[in-house]
């Protein structure tokens, strides 16, 4: 039996000091903290230069989609047809909406009341609604 307890403590080995192994633990620690560090400021740099290409290509966009002035068209030979009891004043706003909406292709030829009353099925709807019970 003194023979088994023998070899047993011959295969043991020493244990390091506590020192060494408090040393080694913290140096570990701060290394890998260290390596953090520069992972997370080699991203936020790669991100900023992303970022920077985005910005780059939104002002180019924005320089490229501005709304071009409106051409001038010369004069109209004739004033648009205007059915009676329209005002000038609303000839005129409806006449700059759609050269503005247009960019200046357009230009009005007529102003006409829109056809006025129901149509038979809004008749229908009304006598339908109104008869007595």
């Amino acid at each position: 039996m003194n023979a088994v307890l023998l070899a047993a403590g011959a295969a043991q080995t020493t244990e390091p000091s506590v020192l060494v192994v408090a040393g080694t633990g913290m140096s570990l620690v701060f290394l890998v903290l260290i390596l953090l560090t520069f992972i997370i400021t080699l991203q936020g740099k790669l991100f900023d230069a992303l970022n920077a290409k985005k910005q780059k290509a939104a002002a180019e966009a924005a320089v490229k989609s501005q709304p071009q002035p409106p051409q001038l068209q010369e004069p109209m030979e004739e004033p648009p047809f205007v059915e009676e009891g329209i005002n000038e004043e609303i000839v005129a706003v409806i006449a700059a909406t759609v050269a503005a909406a247009s960019g200046g292709k357009y230009t009005l030829r007529a102003v006409k009341r829109a056809g006025g009353g129901r149509g038979s099925w809004g008749a229908a709807g009304v006598k339908s609604g109104t008869e007595p019970f």
